[in-house]
């Protein structure tokens, strides 16, 4: 199923923020007894791999989820297809006797493949979406060597696993620079799912000023993008352009709901380290 990654049970050589052993995840129960309920707490077992080519389909919608109600303007095979060539950067997450991915973290060189078509599309989406910051982030994607950075999981797995995979993808990243080869990247670019609360009706895809925070409470869809937030070069929010869905009210009486949106975070790679310390401190 593909090489285990910093796993070895039996030796004991990997510790438990490394393989994941001992991690829990939130899953539903569909066993027949009346007494368990769903959403509760069970033990899983799962580990890191190496990308595989048959990750393929299980990558292509956790890319959409990315980019959210806008995925259908990227070229997202072709992100799925880069990913899976330098199949030695980046890990997927796998449950125990299961082959299909839960996880998944990788990065793209922009500037290595700023001639592909799903490269061009995501450079151009966030130059229009970054309002005030376009100026700034464009110097920055023309100068820089900037990596896309991906970190993606189904709803169930727990925040934990992004602490081994980021500090494994820092790691192959390094021994690529130092066999020569482009990924030696000065910023990365990482998108964040947002909730905004709005009015409940808002369906307005009018685009925001860039500046983070401007209609209300603003909440993290991934519990560590709060913390990396801490880190970041420049940041900026914005709806989507093909917003699929009006903001959901929390209750039926309720005057404000929560829509969907992106934070684009550009951080640098003197802060990834102090990043990895962050997250260990709060989630481990």
């Amino acid at each position: 199923m593909g090489e285990k990654r910093r796993h070895d049970s039996d030796s004991g050589s990997g510790s438990e923020s490394d393989t994941g052993k001992g991690k829990q995840a939130a899953t539903e129960d569909y066993s027949d007894s009346d007494s368990l309920k769903s959403n509760e707490i069970v033990d899983v077992d799962f580990d890191f791999f190496d990308f595989q080519p048959a990750d393929f389909h299980s990558l292509k919608p956790m890319l959409a989820a990315s980019f959210g109600d806008d995925s259908d303007m990227f070229n997202l095979s072709e992100l799925a297809d880069m990913i899976l060539y330098q199949n030695a950067i980046g890990s997927t997450v796998k449950v125990d006797g299961e082959s299909d991915p839960y996880a998944f973290m990788s990065v793209l060189g922009m500037k290595q493949h700023k001639d592909r078509e799903a490269i061009r599309q995501v450079r151009e989406y966030l130059l229009k979406k970054a309002g005030r910051q376009r100026d700034q982030l464009g110097k920055l994607l023309d100068a820089s060597n900037v990596g896309l950075l991906f970190n993606e999981r189904v709803v169930n797995m727990p925040p934990q696993i992004v602490v081994p995979m980021l500090r494994m993808l820092m790691e192959e990243t390094q021994r690529a620079v130092d066999a020569h080869e482009p990924f030696d990247f000065e910023y990365f670019v990482l998108l964040c799912p947002m909730y905004r609360e709005v009015a409940a009706d808002d369906s307005d895809t009018e685009e925001p000023s860039g500046k983070p925070g401007q209609e209300g409470l603003d909440a993290h869809g991934r519990v560590e993008d709060e913390f990396i937030e801490e880190f970041a070069h420049l940041k900026f929010d914005f709806k989507f352009s093909k917003l699929k869905r009006v903001a959901d009210a929390r209750n039926t009486f309720a005057d404000t709901g929560l829509l969907p949106s992106r934070r684009c975070l550009v951080i640098h790679r003197s802060q990834i380290s102090p990043i990895i310390a962050r997250l260990e401190s709060v989630l481990e």
